[in-house]
């Protein structure tokens, strides 16, 4: 299957990739599942309305030069 020394580099070197890209994806769900990666939307709505305000502020500024 393997013809060169390389080849098995690559192959050993894929593997461990894969193993720790599943394994991320499995953390991620796990930890989900069990609540610990909650998103606070309300936090997010706040800070983005905030920066809306700060951007219409900064127009109307710039329109009255």
């Amino acid at each position: 299957m393997f013809s060169s020394p390389g080849m098995i580099m690559l192959f050993i070197t894929g593997v461990i990739i894969l193993i720790v890209f599943f394994g991320g994806i499995i953390t991620a769900i796990v930890q989900t599942a069990r609540g610990n990666l909650k998103v606070d939307y309300d936090a997010i709505a706040a800070r983005n309305a905030v920066e809306d305000e700060e951007r219409r502020r900064m127009k109307k500024l710039s329109k009255q030069r």
